[in-house]
């Protein structure tokens, strides 16, 4: 476990990539969700389970943590409220959070620049894995966002959003390259990736892969982080650690869950209960990483 950190995390997530690619092609959608589910009810929800434990080691004054506490309850109030109002603002806000947050774990360690660049780029490149996603399973994405808000994205919405985020990318990744002299390999290596999620896009179901990308190439990598922000470096005892501390959090994301599922008779997709869930942590958990990060 020591050998496994964020520098050679790599190997790792294009291994289980592949073999979900293959799962999907092999496996129906029913098998395809079901495994897709365990992953984000599990290490999905545990990833973000710990913000507090982080915010009490960022700020270790007392009352800079009840202070952090009080903005991370009111992010969440505040969640609630947007989507009792306008539940696709609320969507739309949760993905454009979400797309930040994606670009700024995956990126965040390689794309240095000033304040400006940096979240234009995050932002470009979350919001490109968003639509690559939605467009291969916009049928799917409609199923969803019905049910949550009683209209959904238009394939217009989608293509122009995905089209947009490629040239932010490349104009971002030459200005990078050409001017800036970064290592090119690094920008190859990430159009591989991308290149590797279409085809898992492709081939899977809108659930699996999405719970590809969120756990192995976001949720994962980003316990690393934690566990080592936390207690300085990364082995099995820390892990543990880690782990333990986001039981009590994770239980009563899990009992929300399933309360949501059971006793709300218009929910009738479950993927509807999973991303009410992940919205409601989404911006604080964003905002918790970005102090992390800062």
């Amino acid at each position: 476990m020591e050998g496994l950190n964020s520098n050679n995390y790599q190997n790792f997530m294009l291994f289980f990539t592949f073999f979900l690619f293959w799962i999907s092609i092999q496996f129906g959608e029913v098998v395809e969700d079901f495994l897709a589910y365990i992953l984000v009810i599990s290490i999905g929800i545990i990833h973000g389970a710990n913000d507090l434990l982080i915010l009490s080691t960022k700020d270790k004054q007392n009352k800079t943590f009840i202070k952090n506490l009080i903005i991370y309850v009111s992010i969440i109030i505040l969640c609630v409220f947007i989507y009792l109002i306008s539940p696709f603002i609320a969507i739309l806000l949760f993905v454009l959070l979400s797309a930040y947050h994606f670009g700024e774990e995956h990126l965040g360690h390689k794309i240095m620049m000033n304040s400006v660049f940096n979240s234009i780029y995050f932002l470009a490149y979350g919001l490109f894995i968003f639509s690559l996603l939605f467009y291969q399973s916009l049928p799917d994405v409609d199923k969803i966002m019905l049910e949550l808000t009683d209209t959904s994205f238009t394939k217009l919405q989608v293509e122009v959003t995905l089209i947009a985020c490629a040239i932010l990318l490349f104009l971002g990744s030459f200005y990078l390259v050409v001017i800036k002299k970064r290592d090119l390999k690094m920008y190859l290596k990430e159009f591989f990736y991308l290149v590797l999620l279409f085809l898992v896009f492709n081939t899977s179901s809108l659930i699996l892969g999405f719970a590809i990308y969120f756990i192995f190439w976001h949720s994962i990598p980003s316990i690393i982080h934690q566990v080592e922000f936390i207690s300085g470096n990364l082995n099995k005892k820390n892990i543990f650690f880690y782990i333990k501390k986001a039981m009590i959090y994770w239980g009563i994301s899990l009992f929300g869950l399933v309360f949501l599922y059971q006793l709300v008779p218009q929910i009738e997709l479950f993927s509807t209960v999973v991303f009410v869930i992940l919205f409601a942590v989404t911006a604080p958990h964003t905002w918790v990483m970005h102090k992390m990060k800062n």
